[in-house]
């Protein structure tokens, strides 16, 4: 009886030391990288969020809306391309946020272009 209690007490201290080793755990050298990496991730969230509230309130057309989506796109694919090697560089990392804010910009711009009243038709007819 001995026995097998000792050989479960060993079993359960043995699993929860592996365990321990691969739960998360905090790389003191990758910690930037990660935190850039999630900023990147938080405006692209921000980026897509900002083009489908534009598209369900009207402020964007399907062709504006369509254009922003394609630059979105792009930036999603050199973000691919720059972390094929596993991480981001600052430089990289800084024309990905760039793009991004570009983008964003460009949508806020869109969205509350003056020429809204002509998209919905209320002007036509009046020239």
């Amino acid at each position: 009886m001995k026995k097998i209690l000792f050989a479960a007490v060993v079993l359960a201290l043995g699993f929860t030391n592996a365990s321990a080793q691969y739960g998360p755990r905090y790389d003191y050298r990758n910690g930037a990288n990660h935190e850039r990496m999630s900023d990147i991730n938080r405006l692209q969230r921000e980026a897509r969020q900002n083009i489908a509230n534009g598209v369900q309130w009207g402020t964007l057309t399907s062709r504006e809306a369509n254009m922003l989506m394609n630059r979105y796109e792009n930036i999603q694919d050199k973000e691919r391309q720059f972390a094929r090697h596993g991480r981001l560089s600052n430089r990289e990392e800084r024309i990905l946020r760039n793009d991004l804010h570009e983008l964003m910009s460009d949508t806020r711009r869109l969205s509350r272009d003056r020429d809204r009243w002509s998209r919905d038709g209320r002007q036509r007819g009046r020239y």
